[in-house]
């Protein structure tokens, strides 16, 4: 099992984990050519156009080297920690180059996914592949404030259960109050580490003061009742109140966690 009880309780506690030693060289080095080869064409091939392309992404980038890592990584991770699994899912390339600031406020640098409407875009966990190494806070790396994954739960948990609930509302308002002045951390990664990262969790990118360009892909990873038609408006409105629900815990960690104030 490549997602072990020590990332459980990571994934748990701060809301995040990493793990290492899944991708082999070959597919690491092939989605790595693919980044470069996008950033040397941009602006064309789908990135989007913003007025700060210092920070760039393609939001949907079907590269066959990163469908391939997908297929052959993320799916059989994201099928370890989750009940079911979604497919397929599209793959985001986001890159950072030198000279990016982050200027505070709620937005692209400090947010939960999910959208602004009355129900939430509800996935599960938001993969993150680092493409290039990422060894300190002012490399343009992925950052996430730890434990805020909770908090958020907490929001969501208290609205009450026979009235409709405008959760994007409810979404931007925690934004305003948990993010005011937060202390973001920013994971170390390796080429081809995977961040995971409960989807209430607040990311963002930190500021890229060195003079090499940051890449990583992320896909966001759902059970199939968060997307289903039939079943995503009673699913969404299950995981807004128990952000818990489709994870597959394993019965050890569960009474690991009630006995223990760590996680």
């Amino acid at each position: 099992m490549a997602f072990t009880q020590a990332h459980w309780h990571e994934l748990i506690g701060q809301g995040y984990t990493v793990v290492s030693d899944l991708i082999d060289d070959q597919r690491l080095r092939s989605a790595q050519d693919a980044a470069s080869h996008l950033n040397a064409v941009h602006p064309d091939q789908g990135w989007e156009r913003t007025r700060n392309e210092l920070w760039r992404e393609i939001r949907h980038c079907p590269d066959p080297a990163f469908e391939a890592l997908a297929t052959g990584v993320l799916e059989p991770l994201a099928s370890e920690i989750l009940e079911t699994v979604h497919s397929p899912e599209r793959i985001q390339l986001a890159s950072t180059l030198p000279g990016f600031e982050t200027r505070g406020g709620v937005g692209r640098n400090f947010h939960i996914d999910g959208g602004k409407q009355p129900s939430l875009a509800a996935f599960n966990v938001l993969f993150g592949v680092a493409l290039t190494p990422v060894a300190s806070n002012t490399a343009g790396g992925f950052h996430v404030l730890p434990g805020s994954h909770d908090r958020f739960a907490e929001m969501f948990r208290s609205q009450p259960p026979d009235t409709p609930v405008h959760w994007g509302e409810v979404k931007l308002a925690g934004q305003q109050r948990f993010l005011a002045g937060a202390r973001m951390v920013v994971p170390r990664l390796n080429p081809g580490d995977v961040i995971v990262a409960h989807s209430f969790l607040a990311h963002g990118t930190s500021a890229n003061r060195s003079d090499v360009r940051r890449d990583m892909i992320f896909q966001r990873r759902a059970a199939i009742a968060l997307c289903d038609p039939v079943t995503r408006a009673e699913a969404r409105e299950a995981f807004m109140r128990d952000h818990w629900s489709f994870f597959r815990i394993p019965a050890s960690v569960r009474i690991a966690c009630r006995e223990s104030l760590s996680c």
